[in-house]
């Protein structure tokens, strides 16, 4: 047994030994998760979805509450879940119990997830399971009490009302709890939440919230890398706004958002094809395969922030190793890595051969480029588009092709020119984007036969050697 004497929590962190007070949204979540304790509701499932920017709090949110109940209901069953069961052990499950105190978790089993924990002043116990939510055949006819969503938007409409189906234990408050980054028009949240459209669900409430209400909270760093972002990227990850809104004529045209883009596993039998874009700012790359049905994956992006190609190399290959260890990568980049600049005595691609990583490249005009891609966005395999993005892990991309890389504007009075032909340069979306393009010229150009180069993790080579 447990008293409320020995629980002692920090579950919106710590600093200096004490226990952060919660932001406004994370006390009225409190505030709303008490009112539905008081009055349980008899004829729906009460649905609480916060939509807000990255950094905010939105996670943590939840974890006050739901730590509550557990110690304070007997016979309380919790269902936290994420799409991927990977991504809530590393996003969900450490935190979950860094913040609980072990002494309070009365029996657990690691194969199945799901732990006992004490409730106060009593003999016993409450349950919480954790859950991948991509295949719910394992929860046969389960019923919870508490369901918790993270990054809601990466599930099924599906999974969302089979969980909702499943949240109907009796003789305890039931409801659904849920968060996740804003979905661009067009999602099915969106359409749940929004009431003049005909799937609305009138159980949801939707709060907005916005990354400023957890500032003070986020390192210095990381709030400088969200304020440089472009402002139809601030609209979603900093104040929580559905929707992506372009500022020009998309770049690349056909691409449609759910044609274009699912969810896709990675092949350890074949070779992962990897395109590099440089920049101190935000440098990037882009991590693809094709398929047995001989289609383009775009599988992740990976972008820096202001850091030097020799650092930025490291994260890629730390990167590879722990999404993909052992895969054979084949890597193409831009020109001009065989060029010198003025922070480093060694060109880019020296940089990158001391890692075991050496790029081709091909020179290319963007025209040669969006031939390319055009024609891989156009064209099906089996029903489905020859390029594929995926969805999860490319969202940069995604919103690129959709108009974040997009034609410059053209204003009253100027004349058309060349700038007016290519992407306008934007220093985000731009890097990504091109990033892909090294991969297509090199890798689909019929121009001449091409070189492949790979990178296996033999460990670095020295500088004087190259």
């Amino acid at each position: 047994m447990v008293t409320e004497q020995q629980i002692l929590l920090a579950p919106y962190d710590q600093r200096n030994g004490q226990a952060n007070p919660p932001n406004p949204t994370q006390k009225r979540v409190l505030d709303w998760v008490d009112k539905q304790r008081a009055i349980p509701s008899a004829d729906h499932i009460p649905v609480l979805y916060l939509q807000g920017g990255v950094g905010s709090g939105k996670t943590r949110a939840f974890m006050a509450p739901v730590i509550e109940m557990l110690l304070e209901i007997a016979g309380l069953r919790v269902l936290w879940g994420r799409q991927d069961f990977k991504d809530l052990k590393l996003s969900i499950m450490d935190k979950f119990f860094e913040i609980i105190p072990s002494e309070v978790i009365a029996y657990k089993t690691e194969q199945y997830h799901w732990y006992d924990i004490k409730v106060m002043d009593s003999d016993k116990t409450s349950r919480i399971y954790f859950n991948g939510l991509k295949d719910l055949t394992g929860l046969g006819s389960q019923e919870f009490a508490v369901i918790v969503i993270n990054e809601v938007h990466e599930i099924s409409e599906q999974a969302y009302r089979t969980l909702k189906r499943r949240c109907r234990q009796a003789g305890v408050p039931c409801m659904i709890l849920m968060e996740g980054e804003p979905p661009n028009e067009g999602h099915w949240l969106a359409q749940l939440t929004n009431p003049a459209h005909e799937n609305y669900d009138s159980d949801i409430e939707q709060w907005e919230v916005s990354t400023y209400e957890n500032w003070n909270n986020l390192p210095a760093a990381y709030r400088g890398s969200l304020e440089s972002m472009p402002a139809a990227w601030k609209r979603k990850y900093l104040y929580g706004k559905y929707g992506f809104i372009p500022d020009g004529k998309p770049y690349y045209m056909g691409y449609k958002e759910h044609i274009h883009s699912g969810e896709f596993e990675w092949n350890s039998e074949k070779e992962l094809i990897c395109g590099w874009d440089f920049g101190f700012h935000h440098p990037a790359v882009i991590v693809t395969q094709i398929d047995l049905q001989d289609r383009w994956l775009w599988l992740r992006e990976i972008m820096g922030n202001d850091i030097t190609i020799d650092k930025f190399a490291d994260q890629v290959i730390s990167t590879l190793n722990r999404y993909y260890p052992g895969a054979r990568c084949i890597h193409y980049g831009d020109p001009a890595v065989v060029q010198k600049n003025d922070k480093s005595e060694f060109t880019s691609w020296q940089i990158l051969l001391s890692k075991s990583i050496r790029l081709g490249y091909r020179a290319s005009t963007y025209s040669q480029r969006k031939e390319i891609i055009e024609g891989k966005l156009s064209r099906l395999i089996s029903g489905r588009p020859e390029l594929m993005v995926d969805k999860r892990y490319c969202k940069i991309c995604n919103d690129g092709f959709l108009g974040g890389y997009h034609y410059p504007e053209h204003t009253q009075g100027q004349s058309f020119g060349e700038k007016f032909e290519q992407p306008f340069k934007d220093s985000f979306y731009e890097h990504c984007m091109n990033a892909g393009e090294y991969i297509a010229v090199n890798l689909f150009s019929p121009i001449q036969n091409k070189k492949k180069y790979g990178y296996r993790p033999t460990g670095p080579k020295s500088m004087s050697n190259i």
